[in-house]
């Protein structure tokens, strides 16, 4: 449930400890679906890192000192983020999990952390096996879909991560007023409209659609708003990665269909 310190007026709701003490962890079961869906995307990314190295196998190449150092690099980055990230999924996010014990949101950032690491090292080993390999057509396609689906699943994480329930307040000095911070969806703006309450509850369905609609559009969907630097930088973050998907990958994969 949203903490009180999420709602219009929260320093008069809610104690300046208690609500740094929601801002510190999250319960389980809370941050459970956003979890799985980091793990979703590490799978995957662990799925295209094979499939890359089967290229490698399979198919003749030039050898290039420059290139196979970066090769060899990436892979062993990869390597290390993947151990790093299952020993903190096993020792430290399950157990409590288990015993229903808050998870702290510094856990939970390293976990996000790792995984955008992995996203960016396969990012950069596509375009380096594109370039070196001449991948073309369906392979492309299907790499391709599958950056899209693990950065999506990855920034579901993140979008929740910075809007709960860290929904901090900026304080203007000269108007004595606050401005909650995050992301604001149709739903509150109805709700505050027509009935005069502040009670919805984003859930993963509403946080997925956020993220699924910002990849297609490079940007908020319609009737969604952010508020705040942190979000703002986050979903140029996003679009990034989301035309360095569309633009390079897939434009070179329909370019070689034929």
């Amino acid at each position: 449930m949203r903490p009180a310190c999420w709602r219009s007026g929260w320093p008069n709701a809610m104690s300046e400890s208690s609500c740094q003490s929601s801002r510190d962890s999250v319960p389980a079961l809370i941050s459970r679906p956003y979890l799985y869906a980091l793990g979703g995307s590490v799978l995957i990314d662990s799925l295209l890192r094979m499939q890359i190295v089967g290229y490698y196998i399979s198919q003749s190449y030039k050898p290039d000192v420059a290139l196979n150092l970066i090769r060899d690099f990436l892979q062993v980055s990869y390597a290390l983020l993947l151990v790093f990230f299952l020993y903190l999924l096993f020792s430290k996010w399950l157990p409590r999990l288990r015993r229903c014990l808050p998870i702290s949101r510094r856990l939970m950032r390293l976990l996000g952390i790792v995984t955008s690491l992995q996203l960016v090292a396969n990012m950069i080993s596509v375009n380096v096996t594109i370039y070196r390999l001449h991948i073309e057509s369906y392979e492309l396609l299907v790499e391709s879909l599958s950056l899209y689906i693990a950065i999506n699943l990855a920034f579901v994480f993140w979008y929740w991560y910075c809007d709960y329930p860290l929904r901090v307040t900026l304080q203007d000095i000269s108007l004595g007023s606050y401005l909650p911070q995050g992301i604001l969806f149709p739903e509150e703006q109805i709700e505050q409209r027509f009935l005069k309450s502040d009670n919805w509850i984003p859930g993963p369905i509403d946080y997925l659609y956020f993220t699924i609609l910002s990849s297609n559009c490079f940007g908020s969907p319609e009737g969604h708003m952010l508020v705040g630097n942190r979000l703002k930088t986050l979903q140029i973050i996003h679009t990034l990665f989301m035309i360095l998907v569309f633009i390079v990958i897939v434009a070179r994969a329909i370019n070689t269909l034929s």
